[in-house]
């Protein structure tokens, strides 16, 4: 063993043999750094080894995280929980960062890679993006991802809130655009842009198909959770309306018989302060294909204590014009 240059002690040899095969393995700083830097994250601090974390912020979502080495560069895994959805956050955490990121949540938080009901602080719209995609994107919100002045956008959004447009895209947002209101069937020309921005929803007044103000009808309110949405509607004695929304997952929250009439009076006064309110709708179409997401509104923006009011004010309004 001395002839061949492997020592006189065995237990030394082996020492030896194992500090070359530790330093052999060992990471480069100006390596560790150049695969970190490829996975997305910028080090904050000096390479501590692959036996601890190693403090970076991610490039993504710009927050600050604790980098294992190893999970990286040989697991392949993503650097930074957040963007990975592993990182677990509380509701109240969630909410602030879908905030600070321009998307009102409607609903409570879901998790990070389930489809989150929010509405875009930019345009007014209701989106479903994850909170991990909104980490990713530019633009949070696919309405402000694409030109609203673009024709198929904004056919997109006048049919979203439920308008058929009658002539081609006008040459600004700013010009009346006349359409068809689907619900009523009763023409209007609202703006692109206020339709875009839900700063008033159009033809709330429109007719109600099937509602007879002769006979009695019922005032009632809804709400759905699941949507983040409250609804006033009106419908007639002995008719099946409030029953289809409830297959659609909405609770019946009050319900008043009147006159036709005066139901109709109450629905409008209901609507007349939501407006005055500027608050935008809380359904869309495609949330209701039963009908009468014009009468909506979100829970964020008014929630059911308010909702109370707002009927009970109604009911005492017109009782107080001496017709109940």
């Amino acid at each position: 063993m001395i002839t061949r240059g492997q020592g006189a002690c065995f237990y030394c040899g082996q020492r030896k043999s194992s500090a070359k095969a530790a330093e052999k393995r060992r990471v480069r700083p100006e390596a560790a750094v150049t695969v970190i830097r490829a996975a997305g994250v910028e080090p904050l601090e000096d390479f501590p080894g692959t036996q601890v974390t190693w403090r970076c912020r991610c490039n993504t979502c710009g927050k600050e995280i604790d980098v294992w080495y190893s999970s990286v560069a040989y697991a392949g895994n993503g650097a930074c929980y957040y963007c990975s959805g592993t990182m677990r956050l509380t509701d109240e955490e969630a909410h602030a960062e879908m905030l600070s990121l321009g998307l009102q949540p409607l609903v409570t938080y879901p998790g990070s890679n389930v489809a989150w009901r929010s509405r875009c602080q930019r345009c007014k719209k209701i989106v479903e993006p994850t909170l991990c995609n909104a980490r990713k994107t530019v633009y949070k919100c696919r309405f402000c991802a694409r030109v609203a002045t673009d024709p198929e956008t904004a056919l997109e959004i006048m049919e979203d809130a439920g308008l058929t447009p009658l002539v081609p895209v006008p040459l600004s947002v700013k010009l009346p655009w006349p359409a068809r209101h689907i619900t009523c069937g009763k023409r209007v020309a609202p703006t692109l842009d206020k339709v875009t921005q839900r700063k008033r929803a159009p033809c709330r007044h429109c007719a109600k198909y099937g509602f007879q103000p002769n006979r009695p009808g019922y005032l009632y309110l809804l709400v759905n959770n699941a949507l983040g949405a409250g609804k006033i509607g009106i419908c007639n004695e002995g008719t099946n309306r409030i029953s289809d929304h409830e297959r659609y997952g909405w609770s019946l929250v009050a319900r008043q018989l009147l006159p036709g009439h005066l139901a109709v009076e109450a629905e409008g006064r209901v609507l007349d302060r939501w407006a005055l309110l500027d608050l935008p709708l809380g359904a869309g179409r495609h949330d209701m294909p039963q009908g009468g997401w014009t009468e909506t509104v979100a829970l964020v923006d008014r929630d059911l204590g308010h909702l109370r009011e707002d009927y009970s004010w109604a009911l005492e309004a017109v009782a107080c014009a001496g017709s109940v």
